[in-house]
């Protein structure tokens, strides 16, 4: 999911910034709504250089703040710890457009509070369907990126989920072609076949399911059963997997260092 940041001093702007990314979201010149909403709406520069972390944000920035930072200093933040980070300035201020490039931080777009309110409303339209076109490149140009699961919901749509919390992978039964995502909070059904998923992270420990062996917290060899979440989601293993699994266990063990 592409993370919505809107850092902006004057609370009836950020409230108008986010409701035009909310619509946009959902009304847009595609079939599908985005994979995105709003993660952050603040005026503190700090709580944004606090929470940002190595996710994929879309951060639409003042520039000219309370205090000692400014929204190019945060935006340096972002890009410093994020992999993916798409910014927009929104700034009263054109002189210090200069100081966004000499400082590295690339943003696409650099609105001017002092156009016409249909104007903005315009640009940034547009710039949330770019950047969200360059979230998707960069998506589907990712796919094995290890700190997530990628899966295609709809045919050219690329949808992700973090691979710590995924739990396992099944094929619904008497529903054709139809599978479901099960991890921690998380419960997602979509289209698509179980033998198309080539992510060698999982294993296959049954005809129709694939499960993240790192989230096993509980094997029973003797019931054939691994349990997830402290006993309470568990799947079988089927009897010609057992000692696939086995020696899966049996390796890790071996590996270890102490």
């Amino acid at each position: 999911m592409l993370k919505v940041i809107i850092l902006e001093n004057d609370d009836y702007q950020a409230d108008y910034i986010e409701n035009i990314v909310t619509q946009r979201r959902m009304i847009n010149n595609t079939l599908q709504s985005y994979d995105m909403k709003v993660w952050l709406q603040t005026n503190d520069p700090q709580e944004v250089i606090k929470k940002v972390k190595n996710e994929d944000y879309f951060a639409i920035l003042d520039i000219e703040l309370d205090g000692d930072i400014s929204g190019i200093d945060v935006a340096e933040q972002i890009r410093t710890k994020s992999e993916f980070a798409e910014i927009v300035f929104v700034t009263a201020y054109q002189e210090y457009l200069p100081y966004t490039v000499s400082r590295r931080i690339e943003p696409f777009d650099y609105i001017s509070k002092g156009d016409k309110i249909e104007s903005i409303t315009d640009r940034l339209r547009m710039d949330i369907d770019e950047a969200y076109v360059r979230y998707q490149n960069y998506v589907n140009n990712n796919q094995h990126h290890q700190d997530k699961f990628i899966y295609e919901p709809i045919r050219g749509v690329k949808r992700q989920v973090d691979f710590e919390d995924l739990y396992y992978i099944e094929a619904i039964k008497n529903k054709s072609r139809r599978l479901r995502i099960v991890g921690k909070n998380i419960r997602i059904e979509y289209h698509g076949e179980l033998g198309k998923i080539s992510d060698e992270r999982l294993l296959r420990i049954n005809q129709s399911t694939l499960i993240n062996p790192l989230s096993i917290q509980r094997f029973s060899k003797k019931e054939r059963t691994i349990y997830f979440d402290d006993d309470e989601t568990s799947v079988t293993v089927s009897y010609r997997k057992l000692k696939l699994l086995t020696d899966f266990f049996n390796d890790m063990k071996n590996n270890m260092v102490y």
